[in-house]
């Protein structure tokens, strides 16, 4: 186990009996600091895009991951990666510098349309399901990332985190209006000539019924959906973010790079540097969802953390609206990390690869108290020092 300091709390709850009902508790239901994992990759036992625990090698404790790389040794460029690496030889790529982590690559390829051209997704199905999950990681960015846009060039989006319902039917990947899944609340990084953009996209249920997610549907965020699309939100990290922090205030966003705070009279291009810390800075997330209390009612939840602070959340949300074909008993059932890449940045003979790194995941079925403290304290992970390598 490595040497780190490492904030795991488990807050159990428990609640009266009454009328025979059975003890109500919230806790930690799984755990991943990946460096007990043997080490793997995307396409060590199989070039399979999807592998099963129950049919094929991948990391102990997930049930499944989907793989499609452009640039890797699988499709015959032996100098490049394959899309996931959990590998004791990336220990720099991992928090405090050894042990492992999920290592993602994401390849830049162009084929003249809109093309994802690399995938890695590892998943973790809970059968039981849940009407609430809160997932947090610690994510870095490879120091040689893609931080700004680059002009006359499309669009950098990779897909790094989602939690969703599957009907069990069918593909677990199966994430369109036809396919088995749903409702999805799905995060990812994405950047544009507007700077580095707080991507969420939302989607309905039960199970790919009422996938798409409109304006009116949600009324205190509706305003954010981008037009046409499914339920996509386009946030920036200064002026779309007011008010969202505890109870209604600004949230707490720590400029990571020039000092300060992040606020909503921040103006013009918020980058990546600014919310993700320069060269190999570690970031927190965390994400919570809870259904709604009925099918159709407008009441649940989604919210989001930066490094403990609260910067989004939604309270009026109809996951589950009414189905004549599907089960409105859905609860949440999968998270997955990692994800897929439009990345076509850069030209096809580069070959161009970038990776992200992520750690220390822990899933729960509440919103632990160390989150959103209620005091001004910025708990901001710090920039190693120059030079400086772990033994």
């Amino acid at each position: 186990m490595r040497s780190r300091n490492r904030l795991l709390i488990t807050n159990l709850v428990t609640g009266s009996v009454l009328l025979g009902a059975s003890l109500a508790h919230a806790e930690i239901i799984f755990e991943e600091s990946f460096d007990d994992q043997p080490d793997w990759t995307s396409a060590m036992h199989s070039t399979d895009t999807v592998q099963r625990a129950a049919t094929h090698i991948i990391p102990e404790g997930w049930f499944s991951i989907r793989q499609d790389p452009t640039w890797a040794p699988s499709k015959g460029y032996q100098d490049k990666h394959e899309t996931i690496e959990i590998l004791s030889s990336n220990a720099e790529k991992a928090r405090g510098g050894v042990g492992k982590s999920f290592v993602s690559w994401r390849d830049s390829y162009d084929r003249g349309w809109n093309y994802w051209a690399s995938e890695s997704m590892l998943l973790k199905h809970f059968p039981e399901g849940y009407s609430e999950l809160y997932v947090e990681f610690w994510i870095r960015f490879d120091p040689n990332w893609t931080r700004v846009a680059v002009p006359d060039r499309p669009n950098a989006t990779s897909k790094m985190f989602r939690v969703s319902s599957w009907s069990g039917d069918g593909s677990e990947y199966g994430a369109f209006s036809d396919g088995n899944i749903g409702p999805i609340a799905l995060w990812d990084h994405s950047l544009n000539r507007y700077g580095l953009r707080n991507s969420i996209a939302l989607r309905g249920g039960p199970h790919s019924d009422n996938y798409k997610l409109a304006s009116d549907d949600i009324p205190d965020v509706g305003k954010f959906i981008i037009p046409g699309s499914l339920g996509d939100l386009n946030l920036d990290f200064s002026t779309r973010l007011a008010n969202m922090g505890p109870g209604g205030t600004q949230p707490i966003i720590a400029d990571r790079a020039n000092g300060g705070f992040v606020t909503e009279d921040t103006r013009g291009i918020v980058s990546h540097d600014q919310i993700f810390g320069p060269g190999d800075a570690w970031t927190k997330l965390a994400f919570y969802v809870k259904m709604n209390s009925a099918s159709g009612v407008k009441d649940g939840v989604f919210r989001q953390w930066l490094n403990d602070k609260q910067i989004f959340v939604s309270t009026q949300i109809p996951w589950i609206r009414p189905s004549s074909t599907r089960d409105e008993n859905a609860k949440w059932n999968l998270v997955a990390i990692g994800g897929n890449d439009f990345f076509q940045t850069y030209p096809n003979e580069d070959r161009r690869e970038e990776w992200y790194s992520i750690d220390d995941l822990v899933i729960r079925t509440d919103i632990p108290d160390y989150v959103d403290s209620g005091n001004n304290v910025i708990s901001v992970p710090p920039n190693p020092p120059a030079g400086f390598e772990v033994k």
